[in-house]
């Protein structure tokens, strides 16, 4: 008997070894990644409820000499002085589609060592702006909340060692806290007072945390999984072949 051929235009799904090796092994690493920014995600909703809590917590005496700042903030009172002709200018910071500069302001504080303050943000007078930054100089406690130096995804030089600066209150790009620290005779704490919005001397401040948030990490995640589904698509599709 004759055998019977398959019909015409029939398709059957015929893969190559290669592909059925190589596919389930880049739609794991999509699927790892997609979950690792689920995450992240995670990681940044619980910054954000403890930046939250931080603010509603009854301030602390921070401790002499002061800790390295924990990523989770912590709302704390320190007794000292400023020290006006110590401030820096960090730069590139935009609000509302408006470039400004949030003012940090060396505080000598009265237990000993210095720690910085942001008094927040106010709009950018230009480079070639002789403006003061005026604080007062008389005795007292400031509030706010201790966390990490803002940073930068890279790190960018700053040169504030290099000699005297040019300006009374030079512009950075998010130093590190070695940057900043040989700009000091008295020991620097390795951290920003985020001043409180109540406090005098301050300028623009509505205080949130500075990296991506959850939503951005969603979205990233969603990109992820997605692309491992069009993986699979696209095997299925370039594989089923007639016959």
């Amino acid at each position: 008997m004759p055998e019977r051929s398959a019909p015409s235009g029939v398709r059957a799904f015929r893969p190559p070894l290669w592909a059925c090796l190589l596919t389930p092994l880049v739609m794991a690493v999509m699927v790892a990644l997609g979950v690792w920014q689920l995450q992240r995600a995670a990681e940044k909703q619980q910054l954000q409820a403890d930046f939250r809590a931080a603010m509603a917590q009854t301030p602390q005496i921070l401790a002499a000499p002061a800790p390295p700042a924990a990523m989770a903030p912590q709302h704390v009172i320190v007794e000292g002085r400023y020290l006006p002709q110590q401030q820096f200018l960090l730069d590139s910071q935009i609000r509302e589609g408006q470039a400004g500069v949030r003012v940090w302001t060396a505080l000598q504080r009265s237990t000993g060592g210095i720690i910085l303050v942001d008094r927040g943000w106010t709009e950018d007078p230009g480079r070639q702006s002789t403006k003061q930054w005026p604080v007062g100089t008389d005795l007292r406690q400031v509030q706010g909340l201790w966390r990490p130096l803002p940073a930068a995804g890279l790190q960018v030089a700053n040169r504030l060692c290099e000699g005297a600066p040019a300006a009374a209150a030079p512009r950075v790009q998010y130093p590190t806290h070695a940057q900043l620290a040989c700009a000091f005779e008295d020991r620097l704490a390795d951290g920003l007072l985020l001043l409180h919005p109540q406090a005098a001397d301050g300028f623009e401040r509505a205080w949130e945390p500075d990296y991506l948030r959850p939503e951005v990490h969603w979205g990233y995640a969603v990109q992820w999984f997605a692309f491992a589904l069009a993986v699979f698509v696209i095997f299925v599709v370039v594989n089923w072949k007639k016959r």
